[in-house]
């Protein structure tokens, strides 16, 4: 048996006066479960846990109660694992539940006293997370909640276990004991000496934390014996005697690390802890629930996030009840100074409670009496700390263990001794001597009110990837949600109150910001109008290594910074009525008034309100409205809700919906929320496939061909004009454009277009192309009548290319772009022409979304269930269903074109964002690319275009084509050219993507704590999603084409193209790959290698 670590004496902080509590020994001769034990003997009748029942009467759980329940526990977890006496090992026992404290403390500390290590593992990680930790750790058994939300993550973390791992042993899942499953009655008893606890070591594992994962994937935090004997310690070195004190829990679950420290504590100086009821499902704690249970169990320390005390700071009666209270504290991120202030006015003990998951709590344990200002604190005496100077009067705080304590996790050393380096950055106070304040982070971490994180340098490295952004600042420091400061390029300098000017450059970066979002925690994702511009009076600074000197630029711009955040909380319109009740005609009537008050114009029940006018802005304020409701209302946890309910959900009726369901905590399962897409989508084709006008067409074309294309600025148009424009068979060309919003001519758009692609330019000045701007939607397009009249009369051939692409938003969003394609139809019908122009339409292989694996992918109209469940994949569907229509009530002969994977240009112009490209970027990073035998049907640009225009020509039968390439390459040749020019080997899809998901789960942090500035940029972070789902149908066998990709029917498009039907059409090769680097090169996606 390995001997006991001996701690030195302890000064005698606690205990002293109480006649129930006996302070154990904290020395080292008795581990956690074995005091919990003596309790039973030497403090049975003091109280462990305090609540207050359903009926109002406070009810308490003394230690002879709970030390009993903790074995039943234990007998519990070990009939579970077939425990066997004598085990080398301490097996982990996982717990993935939402319950109420009382019985998941009692839970951990059970699985602690049948010598196996307790991990508990937050509910609001994603599957991925779950997954990542239980592999990491090694979990074999994972005590498993009832409800249904904990079982679908468990689900969904095992399909990732599966995936990713397949030869790993998959963790076995038991049920989640109930209350009364261990706390049983008085009679029943296991004797402490009828279930051994075997001792293995003070450095055995006791309980695994885990870190947030706001930088990565959360990190496993192992506490041994030892380490929970110095958690033990801690409060003795205080300066207040706390045995007796209730301290208030009711704030942080159990699963985090700040609940169950309570609970130890307990066992420590005598404290007991204030918790909600034993019950199922547990109450969800907000700011009213947790103060009233926190007043009934007369709780003298209260403890939780800054944003709970903001909430309490604005009522008058909760303020006078907490000045009585001896501690009022919090962590996890900063209180609003505004509302500490007020708080310490009206004599309520404010106190800052300052700790991080690798450390442990770092400041005193509630000194006797505030001496200073409520910001500031001081340091646990029996801790070492060393401070780094870092800049302005601040320091990095570094704690370095010594016999009494030492760090959770060490990632440096100091005179040879092991220690943590925060990366916290604190200020000492101007004149007391001691005292600390947090001002900041070296690796510049963001800490919400919340209590979320966010890690603001991989997303600024994203946005610094726009060619518009020359570098930024993301604040959000105290406050609910992130913002960013953007320091524009030279080129791009305006003053930011010109709100045109300003409006234009966010429209400019948003897409940009948009990737960002979708790698960024939900936590962490920006809105538009929190993205604030430097002004030219207020350059950015910088420091002698050229990095923007950080708390430098938020204290300039901490005025505007202030404004903004005024104008967001605005957003909620707070004097609106709550529903009593979240019924079907309620819930309508609320959303009514919110939509009418925000949107200030009539909008039906059943309009688009984004059709309406509604900005980015505006469903803000309505998301907001709609939170704030939910959240004083319901108990509901506003925090899982979607981000994007109101673009999901874009009428008044559709989000009351919605929202009447969230508050009554109803599920929306996926298959009713598909029927309704399914429904939506055939109503949306029956409204634009009605009556369609008569052709009486009489006169026959003459001349050459007459095209309107739409979409000429983008990559495929920009192609498919240049040539059109060189076509002998094609007389003119209307290019048809939206206006732009920034004012920029049609013809200088264009012409900037064509050169970024490497096209002539000098065709728009050449007589045939005629550039118009318009709106589809609008009565002759929003033309003069004579250019509308004469384009109508002359056109022979429509290529429909210009559509929205956003993938956020939901069907009815698109109705603009449905209803233009109606316009266009009608302009075709109303065609003097004996046969009317016909329309090609440039639909996605989205459409096929839905069809299942392996399938081979025909040339023919589908059934709406391929295309259901994104938004932008139901347009393109339920156009096709329009122009099938139209073919078989009308005389047009339409062409549905389905368009595949395009690569580059002949210039080698792809874009660096896409999922190729991004994939390349990895390879002198991770000094790997992936290989694959089988082919792909990437079709370049050029000929994407050429074959475009042979459509135009053609007919079948049914109506559609696919665009792919008809003579696919290996995935090996190309992927041997990406080798050779990194000088890199080629390694199975499975390798390269667990090379990938390692960078993105350590934060590809060095050994000096730095990024590397490669793997920093690494667009492929954002994009592990779609990896992912390739890697999944990587595994696909049957699938001919390489990581699984969809494998699309030609046969159709190559009758239909001479271009596709050429024996020598060109196909992909090492020039292209070649031609590809280059132009990436050039773009800056190296960085410069």
């Amino acid at each position: 048996m390995s001997a006991r670590r001996i701690l030195p004496p302890l000064p005698q902080t606690h205990a002293r006066t109480s006649g129930t509590f006996r302070a154990p020994p904290l020395d080292g001769s008795l581990t956690f479960p074995e005091i919990c034990d003596w309790h039973e003997k030497n403090s049975p009748e003091h109280r462990t846990f305090v609540y207050a029942g359903n009926d109002g009467q406070v009810r308490s759980i003394s230690w002879r109660e709970s030390a009993r329940a903790i074995r039943v526990a234990a007998k519990l977890v070990r009939d579970r694992m077939g425990w066997q006496p004598g085990m080398a090992a301490t097996p982990v026992v996982g717990i993935i539940a939402h319950s109420d404290g009382i019985l998941y403390a009692t839970l951990v500390l059970g699985i602690m006293r049948a010598n196996y290590a307790a991990f508990p593992i937050s509910i609001r990680n994603s599957p991925a997370a779950v997954a990542h930790l239980i592999k990491q750790v090694g979990v074999r058994h994972v005590v498993l909640g009832r409800n249904k939300g904990t079982q679908e993550l468990f689900d969904a973390t095992l399909e990732i276990l599966k995936a990713q791992h397949p030869t790993a042993d998959i963790p076995v899942a038991s049920p989640m004991p109930v209350f009364e499953d261990l706390y049983l009655p008085e009679s029943f008893n296991i004797p402490a000496e009828d279930l051994l606890f075997e001792f293995k070591g003070s450095d055995a594992p006791a309980w695994i934390s885990h870190s947030s994962g706001s930088t990565a994937f959360p990190k496993p935090i192992w506490f041994t014996h030892h380490r929970v004997l110095q958690v033990l310690v801690m409060p003795w070195y205080g300066e207040r005697d706390l045995t007796g004190s209730i301290f208030s829990a009711h704030m942080s679950p159990m699963y985090h690390g700040m609940g169950l420290l309570n609970v130890l504590w307990t066992a420590s100086m005598g404290t007991t802890c204030g918790l909600f009821a034993p019950q199922s499902p547990p109450p969800a704690p907000d700011p009213d629930s947790v103060f009233e249970a926190a007043k009934t169990t007369d709780c003298s320390i209260l403890m939780g996030i800054p944003a709970f005390l903001e909430v309490w700071s604005y009522n008058s009666e909760y303020v006078k009840w907490l000045a009585t209270r001896d501690v009022v504290a919090f962590g996890g991120g900063p209180l609003n100074k505004e509302r500490g202030d007020y708080l310490v006015s009206q004599g309520v003990p404010i106190y800052v409670s300052y700790g991080i998951t690798e450390t442990g709590r770092l400041n005193m344990f509630f000194p006797a009496g505030g001496k200073v200002e409520w910001e500031y604190f001081q340091l646990r005496s029996e801790i070492t700390t060393k401070f780094i100077p870092w800049d302005d009067n601040t320091f990095e705080l570094v704690v370095v263990s010594n016999e009494i304590y030492e760090p959770n996790v060490c990632n440096t050393t100091v005179d040879g001794r092991s220690a943590y380096a925060t990366s916290d950055l604190l200020s000492p106070h101007p004149t007391a001597p001691g005292y600390w304040r947090i001002v900041g982070r070296t690796d510049d971490q963001i800490m919400h009110s919340t209590g979320e994180k966010t890690n603001p340098g991989p997303l600024e490295s994203m946005l610094k990837q726009d060619s518009h952004i020359q570098d930024c600042v993301m604040f959000g420091r105290g406050k609910f949600q992130p913002g960013i400061l953007v320091d524009p390029v030279p080129e791009y300098p305006f003053d930011p109150t010109d709100e045109a000017r300003l409006a234009e450059f966010r429209n400019k970066i948003w897409p940009t910001v948009e990737k960002m979002n979708a790698y960024a925690p939900q936590h962490s994702r920006l809105f538009k109008e929190m993205i604030l511009v430097s002004s030219p009076a207020k350059p950015f600074q910088f420091t002698a290594k050229g990095t923007v000197r950080r708390a430098a630029m938020i204290k300039e711009y901490e005025e505007e910074i202030e404004a903004a955040y005024e104008q967001v909380e605005k957003s909620e319109q707070s004097d609106i009525p709550l529903p009593s009740q979240w019924d079907d005609s309620t819930a309508i009537g609320f959303i009514r008034a919110v939509v009418s008050r925000i949107i200030t114009r009539a909008v039906g029940d059943e309009d688009d309100i984004f059709q309406h006018g509604c900005d980015s802005l505006q469903a803000t304020y309505i998301r907001n409205t709609v939170l704030r409701a939910l959240r004083e209302s319901t108990q509901i946890d506003t925090r899982k809700v979607e981000t994007t309910f109101v673009y999901s959900n874009p009428t008044i009726s559709s989000l009351a919906y919605f929202v009447a369901k969230v508050a009554r905590g109803e599920s929306l399962t996926e298959s009713s929320n598909l029927s309704q897409r399914i429904e939506a989508m055939h109503k949306m084709v029956a409204k634009y496939s009605d009556n369609f006008p008569i052709h009486r067409g009489g006169i026959s074309p003459t001349g050459g061909d007459i095209v309107l294309l739409t979409g000429s600025t983008g990559g495929l148009g920009c192609h498919i004009l240049a040539q059109l424009a060189d076509d002998p068979k094609v007389a003119r060309v209307y290019a048809f454009n939206r206006p732009s919003r920034s004012g920029i001519a049609v013809r200088d758009r264009q012409r900037s277009a064509l050169i970024q692609r490497g096209l002539e330019a000098s065709i728009v000045d050449g007589g045939k192309i005629v550039l118009v701007e318009g709106d589809l939607t609008s009565s002759n397009f929003g033309m003069s009548s004579a250019t509308y009249e004469e384009m109508q009369r002359s056109t022979t051939h429509i290529i429909h290319n210009a559509w929205r692409v956003d993938f956020n938003v939901s069907l009815s969003s698109f109705e603009d772009s449905i209803k233009g394609l109606r316009r266009l139809i009608e302009l075709s019908l109303a065609s003097p022409l004996n046969t009317p122009p016909r329309i090609v339409f440039t639909s996605s292989i989205g459409v096929l979304r839905g069809a299942a694996p392996n399938d081979r992918l025909n040339e023919v109209p589908v059934t709406a269930e391929f295309a259901a469940g994104l938004g932008y994949a139901e347009s393109k569907w339920v156009s096709e269903q329009i122009l099938y229509q139209a073919a078989a009530k009308t005389p047009i002969d339409p062409m549905v074109v389905r368009v595949g994977q395009l690569s580059g240009g002949p210039g080698g112009d792809w874009n660096t964002h896409e999922w190729f490209p991004s994939m390349v970027q990895t390879a002198p990073v991770l000094r790997c690319f992936p290989d694959d035998d089988r082919g792909v049907t990437w079709i370049p640009l050029d000929l994407a275009a050429s074959a475009i225009i042979d459509f135009s020509r053609a007919t079948n039968s049914t109506h559609t084509v696919h665009l792919a390439h008809p003579r696919p390459v290996s995935w090996h040749s190309l992927a041997t050219i990406v080798a050779s020019e990194f000088d890199i080997p080629l390694v199975p899809y499975a390798e390269w993507l667990a090379n990938l998901e390692r960078v993105a789960q350590a934060g590809d942090v060095l050994e000096n704590g730095t990024f590397p500035s490669p793997a920093k940029r690494m667009h492929a972070l954002q994009l592990l999603p779609t990896y992912r789902g390739l890697g999944v149908k990587t595994d696909a066998e049957s699938s001919t084409l390489a990581l699984g990709m969809a494998d699309m029917e030609v046969q159709k498009a190559v009758e239909a193209s001479s271009t596709l039907a050429d024996v020598q059409v060109r196909q992909l090769g090492p020039q292209d790959v070649h031609q590809w680097i280059a132009y990436w090169r050039k773009a800056g996606l190296f960085g410069g290698q």
